[in-house]
């Protein structure tokens, strides 16, 4: 075999790598993470691509690394898997999950969302479509409405239609 091609197959054999997580700086626009390769080989500062929309700051877990032209000082951290926390879903679901057990899940018969302690949706409008089912109790602090009356604290009864609220 020929020095270029032995040369041409080393780096085609460097482009790609397998790693374990070992430390996260995300205080930037890009998240930087400290990656475990092959025995000895540590290499720190690489980008951890996420895709749009999606972020986050993970624990540990095994990581998949790209390396431009084989070039091993120059890595891209493609994905982050940590199994330790990993959910089994049905073919076609998918999750978004985290370490202490918060979920939204995309489950075949439902959306399921599980906040360990607390649950908070902002928005200046919120519009419930069909059936609603609560389990406990409900406190608010403005006005409800049921098919245009208010019930609220000015809410009163007429007993016998005098107006005296009961």
């Amino acid at each position: 075999m020929n020095d270029g091609f032995r040369e041409l197959r080393d780096r085609m054999m460097m482009v790609f790598g397998r790693g374990v997580l070992r430390g996260v700086t995300d205080t930037g626009p890009r998240q930087q993470v400290q990656v475990e390769l092959l025995k000895d080989e540590l290499r720190d500062g690489l980008e951890h691509m996420q895709n749009y929309g999606f972020t986050s700051h993970p624990l540990g877990g095994d990581v998949a690394v790209a390396f431009t032209g084989g070039n091993r000082e120059q890595g891209i951290v493609l994905v982050i898997d940590d199994r330790r926390y990993r959910i089994p879903l049905l073919a076609g679901e998918v999750a978004i999950y985290d370490d202490l057990g918060n979920k939204i899940e995309l489950l075949r018969e439902m959306v399921k969302v599980t906040a360990v302690q607390h649950a908070e949706v902002v928005a200046p409008t919120i519009k419930l479509v069909g059936e609603v089912e609560i389990i406990g109790n409900i406190t608010t602090t403005g006005t409800i409405t049921n098919n245009g009356k208010r019930i609220d604290s000015t809410h009163t009864h007429t007993s016998g239609g005098a107006g005296v609220p009961v």
